[in-house]
């Protein structure tokens, strides 16, 4: 639905990274435009997107970051002694590339970086679906903090109470509806008790509301829901859809009028279980006529429109599958609602089906590549950090850094490919191994192990062995792999106290003493 031609300007004396840039294929809906610049042409920051530095650090990042344009993300290329020593400046950079930069590396980080970009561009345009949705709805939506004011209202609503949208946001009810605190008091407020049922019953309602609007009663028939916070639990509000029943004659227009006025899909149905109306967008998802379903059984129905599998979601509602010819469809969100007569007695329901599928993608999709290393499927550094921090809990810590050696031989003779290949083999061996510990990719063809509590020397050892006994065999069977093996570094029973990246240090070390060693092989910290 959009285009964006992402500018790139890379600072660079060297073209090498420049011609890396240019080499990775856009994604969809994207286009890049990559330039190599020299420190003369800085005015060229202001008007990219990206800007990656690699001049050193004659210019530091927050220098860097007054002369970009507000949105731009900063790439900033710096040995180890500056990583170590930049102190604030670090934190003023989006992404931190360490010298001397392993091209791969970069690469990947790069892609990373660009589907990040590319995801908040998509999660911008569902924010613009919302906001065209609600405004397509031709009855009132309304948005309230539990303070009772509004924090987002649709057209609709503001052509109601016959004020503008910035008027509303932030204002109660009194204000919106012209109504006096005394008469507020008096029983207006039924607003206020409608949200409070809603509150107490954390599911949605349906009401009739009289509300007093410059001297005169209208009639709305209003349907309001709880709006739960992250946790699934905390409520943050309240979300209403009104529809101004005053002038409606009877209830089949009303009825009439809300199933076409919605985006959603929706199906009512009898006591009896009787399909009675269903409108397009219901049509649309389920890609059935609506002369096809009216008077059928609605469960015989339901159980052949989807997939057995089930799931009840954050807030609470069902979620599956849509079922296409044996084929899976839209994620649908499932809504169950009684309907009412003028006695209050359950004449039939109303079931309302929301398309929930790109959400869950986007969600799936930013969750899996904060998390995780994009290749191997292994989780990443940043949630290695996040896993110490929420388990470490004072208790003892052991390391295997493990290490392929002539990788690059490998990499270099038959291409990247068959080096991803290899990178894939040594994630698959490494699960196998170590079925309950945490793996993670920290490097190019680097991983460490991580085990929490003591550990005796003689079981790391035989894991340690075990590892490289099934990746020699492992390689030793595959194509252009045989001439690869590994190193394994070992860290013993690490202090609680002890700073983490000090052990990875340590564990490094040892890595390299079996390296230096004659390679496959491993090595204890401390034990020669």
């Amino acid at each position: 639905m959009y285009h964006c031609r992402l500018r790139i300007a890379v600072f660079d004396e060297n073209p090498a990274l420049a011609e890396m840039v240019r080499q990775i294929d856009p994604l969809e809906r994207f286009e890049h435009g990559v330039e190599r610049r020299s420190a003369k042409e800085l005015a060229a920051a202001e008007n990219c997107e990206i800007l990656i530095w690699n001049l050193g650090d004659g210019m530091l990042p927050g220098a860097l970051r007054k002369l970009c344009g507000p949105d731009t993300v900063l790439v900033y290329c710096a040995d180890r002694h500056w990583l170590d020593c930049g102190g604030d400046e670090i934190g003023e950079a989006d992404e931190i590339w360490e010298l001397p930069l392993n091209f791969r590396c970069a690469r990947q980080r790069l892609e990373r970086l660009l589907k990040q970009i590319k995801l908040e561009r998509d999660l911008h345009l569902c924010r613009s679906y919302l906001d065209t949705a609600i405004d397509s709805i031709p009855d009132m939506v309304w948005f309230k903090a539990l303070d009772g004011t509004h924090v987002k209202v649709n057209k609709a609503f503001c052509n109601t109470v016959g004020k503008s949208r910035e008027d509303v946001t932030g204002r109660d009810h009194c204000y919106i509806w012209d109504v006096s605190k005394e008469d507020f008091e008096r029983g207006e407020g039924v607003c206020k008790e409608t949200e409070d049922a809603v509150i107490k019953e954390r599911k949605t309602l349906q009401f009739t509301e009289m509300v007093k609007s410059h001297g005169s009663l209208r009639q709305f028939r209003t349907y309001k829901s709880p709006l739960f916070d992250s946790d699934g639990v905390t409520i943050l509000g309240t979300v209403g859809i009104g529809h101004d029943v005053t002038d409606l004659v009877n209830l089949n227009t009303e009825v009439e009028i809300l199933l076409s006025s919605m985006p959603y899909a929706i199906l009512l149905r009898d006591n009896e279980g009787r399909i009675l109306n269903v409108n397009k967008p219901f049509e649309q998802y389920f890609e059935v006529r609506r002369e096809e379903v009216l008077g059928k059984e609605y469960e015989e129905w339901i159980s052949r429109a989807f997939f057995e599998e089930h799931s009840i979601n954050s807030e609470g509602f069902v979620e599956s599958k849509v079922c296409l010819n044996g084929q899976a469809g839209r994620t649908l969100e499932i809504h169950e609602n009684n309907i009412f007569d003028i006695f209050e007695n359950v004449v039939g329901k109303l079931s309302i089906f929301r398309d929930v599928t790109m959400e869950r993608q986007l969600e799936e999709q930013i969750l899996r590549n904060s998390n995780t290393d994009f290749l191997t499927g292994l989780y990443n550094r940043r949630s290695l950090y996040q896993y110490l921090h929420n388990n470490r809990n004072g208790r003892l810590l052991n390391l295997l850094y493990v290490d392929l050696d002539y990788f690059k031989h490998v990499n270099d003779t038959y291409g990247h490919k068959v080096g991803d290949d290899a990178l894939i083999l040594t994630a698959k061996v490494l699960r196998e191994c170590f079925k309950n510990e945490f793996i993670a990719r920290i490097g190019g063809d680097e991983f460490l192990i991580v085990q929490l509590g003591e550990a005796q020397r003689e079981a790391l050892e035989s894991k340690a062995q075990q590892l490289l006994d099934q990746l020699s065999a492992a390689f030793g069977s595959t194509e252009n792999m045989d001439t690869l093996s590994a190193s394994v570094g070992i860290v013993q029973n690490g202090a609680p106290d002890k700073d983490i990246d000090l052990l990875i240090q340590q564990s490094d070390a040892a890595l390299y003493q079996a390296k230096e060693s004659g390679r496959g092989r491993y090595c204890i910290y401390g034990i020669s």
